[in-house]
């Protein structure tokens, strides 16, 4: 019997390796999570205030206007369309970013499973 335990240790003592090293880890991670969050909220709202920032230049300058933008031709034209598209889309994909991680912040999911 001590023979087959001392085998198994000597078989699984990865598995002892990482349960210890999860040991050490799971209380740091749900302070790593929280200042993760909180970067990524940073980030997504200077993104969110920069894209709105450039559209709301852009849209005062006039540019952004259907007849300025058809009044080109070829790539240009095509290409200020996408930049337009692009703009809006980006503007509402950072604003729902921000709001995913400030509900993350706000509810913190990983309290429970940590």
């Amino acid at each position: 019997m001590g023979f087959l335990s001392l085998l198994l240790m000597l078989l699984f003592w990865p598995v002892l390796l990482i349960a210890a090293a999860l040991a050490v880890i799971l209380p740091f991670l749900g302070w790593a999570l929280n200042v993760t969050a909180a970067a990524l909220l940073a980030l997504n709202l200077a993104l969110f205030l920069l894209l709105l920032t450039i559209r709301r230049r852009w849209k005062a300058s006039g540019q952004m206007d259907r007849p300025y933008i058809d009044s080109f031709t070829g790539c240009k034209r095509f290409a200020l369309r996408a930049a337009r598209i692009l703009l809006t889309f980006g503007v509402i994909w950072e604003a729902l970013a921000a709001l995913l991680f400030a509900a993350l912040l706000i509810w913190r999911p990983w309290n429970g499973i940590l």
